[in-house]
């Protein structure tokens, strides 16, 4: 391969990671321009999140450390039919300081006591204290997750 080859293929992986971007951007932008909703702090329950996973256009709300997010603002990545939308509707501290995927959420996960995360290894709270901290930036805090 000579070197005007290998300008032109650079230049073509160039300009394809270009368009992959800016597709992709603006699919996240689109998304996010759904209805915003404003929560009044509150407390909040497994099974009442349950239902705000970005169907229908309604907010998604993620559960971190018995903190409750609004991350509607990243559709893209936790709506309907997206990567991380597994995450949505339910409390992921487990699934997130694990860097797990699971199925989705279950009744029986609806109906169980609150995962106290005590079994934890140092670096799965380190990944769990990371995506805290990401969230307490990126989006807005909607309460406190509690018991029934």
């Amino acid at each position: 391969m000579n070197n005007t080859q290998k300008i032109l293929l650079t230049l073509s992986l160039a300009y394809g990671t270009y368009k992959v971007f800016t597709y992709l951007w603006a699919k996240d932008k689109a998304n996010t321009r759904a209805k915003r909703h404003t929560f009044a702090c509150q407390h909040w329950t497994k099974r009442s999140i349950s239902t705000y996973t970005g169907v229908n256009d309604t907010p998604i709300l993620i559960a971190l450390d018995g903190k409750v997010y609004d991350v509607s603002e990243g559709r893209g990545f936790y709506g309907p039919g997206c990567a991380y939308n597994v995450f949505a509707g339910r409390d992921a501290s487990r699934l997130l300081a694990k860097q797990e995927f699971d199925d989705g959420m279950t009744d029986a996960e609806l109906d169980a006591p609150i995962d106290k995360l005590d079994d934890l290894t140092e670096e799965d709270r380190e990944a769990l204290d990371s995506y805290i901290g990401l969230f307490s930036v990126k989006y807005q805090c909607v309460g406190d997750l509690v018991e029934p």
